[in-house]
């Protein structure tokens, strides 16, 4: 917006572009941390919380872009 046009919202279009494949990374990476400090410190009892928690972050992640998009559909001009 440096030259008084319309703001860009880079951040948002790059949400809805790349948003499905950001999360699974996010997901996935999470996940794959998690399972290894899990097996790292022998605390296995922790594995179940660690999917659950993955799970969570999923659907909350999924989410946030599903909004994103709404928003960017509904209210940016075009």
């Amino acid at each position: 917006m440096e030259d008084g046009s319309q703001p860009t919202y880079r951040t948002l279009h790059m949400l809805v572009k790349h948003g499905d494949r950001g999360v699974l990374v996010l997901t996935v990476g999470v996940l794959l941390l998690g399972l290894l400090a899990v097996f790292m410190t022998g605390a296995l009892w922790a594995a179940p919380l660690v999917l659950v928690g993955t799970g969570l972050l999923y659907v909350v992640a999924r989410s946030y872009v599903e909004l994103v998009r709404v928003i960017v559909d509904m209210l940016l001009p075009k």
